[in-house]
């Protein structure tokens, strides 16, 4: 349940030139969500992959002072952080780096004045701009998603998991070898290593390189 001091509205679409309207099929928040940017679904999946990310809405608002003026600011996004994380609930504004700079002044100011309402709401205040995670990491949390959306069956999670005990890290493509040598097998063992990786049973670099079979994995606990 949100706080009385951030409201919600019916969220309008505004269209600009970077306007990539679409639907999210949010896992955490049980239903699809508006996006009106590439930019805000790459922020909306990299919560679906954070831990301490409980619950997150579309556009609060917010009161604040600004420019002399009492106004309603309407944000992207609102975190609600689970309590073991021992993080504060977060509001987000979603701007590619080039706008900010552009209005820079604009946005100093405007950001000062949401801290101070952040601050006395005991809240936490983000940007998250292209920047936030290099475009290689979106990209594989793209890829794994589609696991988190359409589970599977893990008919080969023992063994994998099994394997990787013994021999700790192994490529995705010599970990589906000690597992079949059946050709026909080979695409159930590697989307059950995708799957387990999007779960988080098992753990990848998903930093540095796009997700291939060439790819390192090891247990997540290991």
């Amino acid at each position: 349940m949100t706080e009385d001091y951030i409201k919600f509205s019916q969220r309008k679409i505004k269209k600009s030139y970077r306007s990539v309207i679409g639907h999210f099929p949010s896992i955490k928040n049980g239903k699809s969500i508006i996006y009106e940017s590439l930019l805000e679904r790459a922020c909306y999946l990299s919560l679906e992959f954070d831990d301490s990310v409980f619950v997150y809405y579309e556009q609060p608002q917010i009161e604040i002072d600004f420019r002399n003026r009492h106004l309603t600011y309407s944000l992207d996004c609102y975190i609600q952080r689970g309590k073991e994380s021992g993080l504060k609930d977060t509001i987000v504004e979603v701007k590619y780096s080039n706008e900010l700079e552009k209005n820079k002044e604009y946005f100093e100011e405007k950001f000062a004045a949401t801290k101070v309402f952040t601050k006395e709401n005991d809240l936490e205040f983000d940007v998250f701009t292209e920047l936030s995670y290099s475009k290689v990491y979106i990209e594989n949390l793209d890829f794994l998603y589609r696991y988190k959306e359409n589970p599977i069956e893990h008919k080969y999670e023992k063994e994998i998991l099994d394997v990787l005990k013994d021999t700790t890290t192994l490529a995705a493509f010599d970990l589906v070898q000690k597992i079949t040598s059946n050709p026909k097998e080979y695409a159930i063992v590697s989307n059950n290593i995708w799957s387990l990786v999007s779960n988080g049973k098992l753990k990848s670099d998903l930093f540095t390189n796009e997700l291939t079979m060439k790819s390192l994995v090891e247990l997540s606990n290991g």
